[in-house]
């Protein structure tokens, strides 16, 4: 179910029939059809939930193996994708699997291992990560 529309189709058709079943079971005097119309119903509405889920998980495992991929080289400190070569990607960011983008080298004073000094710093904007880059 990679294909979004396939995904949109398949929910909107159990939805139309859920819609469907609903109404008819809400019309239907023999209360024995009526329980059963209301069964398909349940099973039509567990269906939506479980795919939904497993297009879920489909997009998860997809943003996985996005990373493990040749689209992506290291230059240290920072990783690249080779479409961008001129935007540094924050390591922590995709050390989890996200893609978070180092601003600009900006100096800044701040106090290293007891020393103080001005230092070139890059901070993520996803996350806020800082790397010291001389």
């Amino acid at each position: 179910m990679s294909d979004p529309m396939t995904t949109l189709s398949l929910f909107n058709a159990i939805a139309t029939a859920a819609k469907t079943i609903f109404e008819v079971a809400q019309g239907a005097s023999n209360s024995d059809a009526k329980r059963q119309l209301m069964e398909v119903y349940d099973t039509l509405m567990n269906l939506k939930r479980q795919a939904s889920e497993l297009e879920d998980e489909n997009r998860e495992l997809k943003d996985k193996l996005r990373f493990k991929g040749s689209d992506f080289k290291f230059e240290p400190p920072f990783w690249f994708e080779k479409y961008r070569p001129d935007v540094a990607l924050c390591p922590k960011c995709f050390q989890n699997g996200k893609i978070g983008s180092m601003g600009k080298e900006a100096p800044e004073y701040r106090g290293i291992k007891g020393s103080r000094g001005v230092h070139s710093v890059r901070r993520c904007a996803a996350c806020g990560h800082e790397v010291e880059v001389d």
